[in-house]
């Protein structure tokens, strides 16, 4: 009876890739179109502690903005999915937290959600790695990066973030969660922060990377 009434939800609502929102045939991935897998430009070549995906192009924006500012929060789940993926396929393990980069309380607040902490909860239940939350912060309501040249988004972010709590990860490996990775800039600082505060290891992980392109909303 319950495997009917999946068949009849999933004829009444079929799953839509969340890249190019097509219907996704029964028995396909879940989330994904076997086309938008074929055409995504995946990262092979990360750099050392700086792991990403995918690149942030035509293909993939679309989604992480729906994600970020259209309550998306549903593509979270594929996107833990496919960082977790990524994450076997090059053997990355070991760390005792997830934390994401946070987003300021106001913004949070008047959006309802941080789309980095849905992507770490994710992950969290996938990976079984505890997410500790609320214990980096941000502490100044910057402007979003995306509204900030990328020559003055170091300066922008400087300085922002703060460790509540840092006997918790003392000596402690951390994957480090954001969305985008553009400058890195975000990702620098909270890093810093971190081992500032004692962590032992600081892995950052970003859904998706930045080739600049001015044509590209970010």
């Amino acid at each position: 009876m319950k495997y009917l009434i999946n068949m009849l939800l999933s004829l009444i609502y079929p799953n839509r890739c969340i890249f190019c929102d097509e219907i996704i045939p029964m028995g396909e991935d879940e989330y994904i179109c076997k086309y938008c897998n074929m055409d995504i430009d995946y990262v092979y070549n990360d750099e050392d502690a700086n792991i990403c995906v995918f690149y942030y192009d035509n293909i993939t924006r679309y989604s992480i903005l729906r994600l970020k500012y259209y309550e998306q929060r549903q593509y979270a789940k594929t996107f833990a999915k496919m960082m977790y993926e990524k994450m076997i396929r090059i053997d990355l393990k070991g760390y005792d937290y997830i934390i994401c980069v946070p987003m300021h309380k106001k913004k949070k607040k008047k959006r309802g959600y941080d789309q980095a902490e849905e992507i770490g909860k994710e992950l969290s239940k996938l990976t079984n790695i505890q997410l500790e939350k609320d214990n980096l912060i941000r502490i100044k309501n910057t402007l979003p990066q995306s509204k900030v040249s990328f020559e003055d988004r170091r300066k922008n972010v400087k300085g922002v973030f703060k460790v509540l709590k840092p006997e918790v990860i003392k000596d402690k490996n951390i994957l480090l969660i954001d969305d985008i990775y553009t400058t890195g800039s975000t990702i620098k600082y909270c890093k810093e922060e971190l081992k500032n505060a004692g962590a032992k290891e600081v892995c950052c992980f970003t859904l998706a990377k930045v080739i600049y392109n001015k044509n590209l909303e970010i």
